[in-house]
């Protein structure tokens, strides 16, 4: 006997956050107190759209050494499609499934395959751990998904605006696993408060999926609004180590004030007077602007030179800070096999939505499940 089919099961996205990943347009709205519809087509430039998880409450999938996994739950949209809960049956041990392909198909996804193998075998205190990879028959096709421990703890976009402090403390927990993997050649390419976690054990950096190779300037990029430097728009170089570094600016700005880091403020950061906790500390504010310079040679060098910086501009507060006696980081936690996962899950900041720069694609973003708001890089 069959079971429920693909999309059937699990909450529905809030009609809120559905927007059409060809042309950003909102579509599935409601009218005169009637439901939107989850799937239909764009009113705005006719590509259909269709909200719906593409897996199934209890469906089984099958990785890549036999190791078989339930889902659970829906977790998360994002930019390449569905991300869910779901168990090992070997173990029963939790995990997370995230989506390793976009919405226009399996080269929208390139990048992050490409880079399995490699993400595979890293083992990076304060990484998310990559364990396999699955393949499962999908609502509109086949899939690829990426399975990942399951990390306890909230992102940080759930606890935003806090205290400098706190917000340095966090992104220098991250800067470890971040420099581990630019010394693996890689880029993770998508760092933003929701894709740092703070756990038990400190700070991990979730959300492998748009992982790419530093020398790669030809894939897609799936980046999220706010944090994607200028270099990433179109008739740029593409992602580096300085867009990451852009981005980890643009991370503690937006967790230290509240300014419209998503469209007037998407590349460069608000005035200072208008935002006491930037006024009242120069340091800071030299920090952020220089790690978010619109010329990438003017940024911090490498994560680990922004982080320095950073380290004495934190010494200037009260408490302590990240580093202990010789001057590493502290918030190094490895991962573990419970709580949430990767990404954007419901403890997420409405407004951290994911983004796309691809070569001739169509323009368009895909949406998270809170209100996001994004804008394609084409």
């Amino acid at each position: 006997m069959g079971g429920p089919g693909p999309g059937t099961n699990g909450s529905p996205v809030p009609e809120q956050a559905r927007f059409c990943a060809r042309c950003d347009g909102p579509v599935g709205r409601g009218r005169g107190g009637r439901p939107g519809p989850e799937r239909g087509t764009c009113p705005w430039c006719g590509a259909a759209y269709d909200v719906r998880p593409d897996l199934a409450v209890d469906a089984e999938v099958t990785g890549g050494a036999g190791e078989r996994y339930r889902v659970r739950a829906p977790l998360a949209r994002g930019a390449r499609g569905w991300s869910y809960t779901a168990t090992r049956t070997s173990d029963g041990a939790l995990v997370v499934l995230g989506r390793l392909e976009g919405p226009d198909g399996p080269a929208a996804g390139a990048l992050a395959v490409e880079e399995t193998e490699v993400l595979l075998a890293l083992d990076v205190p304060g990484l998310v751990r990559a364990r396999d990879v699955v393949r499962a028959d999908g609502r509109d096709g086949p899939v690829r998904l990426l399975v990942l421990d399951h990390v306890p703890g909230e992102p940080l976009s759930a606890h935003r605006p806090c205290p400098p402090a706190e917000a340095l403390d966090a992104v220098l927990g991250a800067v470890g696993p971040i420099a581990a993997l630019h010394r693996h050649g890689l880029l993770h390419a998508d760092l933003n408060p929701s894709n740092l976690l703070r756990g038990p054990g400190g700070i991990t950096v979730l959300d492998l999926g748009s992982v790419r190779r530093v020398e790669d300037r030809h894939s897609d990029v799936w980046a999220t609004t706010g944090f994607v430097a200028p270099e990433i728009h179109p008739g740029g170089p593409g992602p580096s180590v300085a867009s990451e570094v852009f981005a980890l600016g643009r991370t503690v700005a937006v967790l230290v004030a509240e300014f419209d880091h998503l469209r007037h403020h998407a590349l460069r950061l608000p005035d200072p007077a208008a935002h006491p906790v930037l006024r009242d500390d120069p340091g800071l504010v030299a920090l952020l602007a220089r790690a978010t310079d619109v010329d990438p040679a003017r940024r911090h060098r490498s994560v680990e030179a922004f982080a320095e910086e950073a380290r004495r501009v934190r010494a200037g507060y009260d408490g302590p800070d990240t580093t202990d006696t010789a001057g590493t980081d502290r918030y190094t936690a490895r991962p573990g096999d419970c709580g949430v996962g990767v990404g954007v899950g419901a403890g997420a900041d409405p407004e951290d939505g994911p983004t796309r720069r691809g070569g001739s694609r169509p323009v368009g973003a895909a949406r998270d499940t809170r209100d996001a708001r994004g804008a394609a890089i084409p």
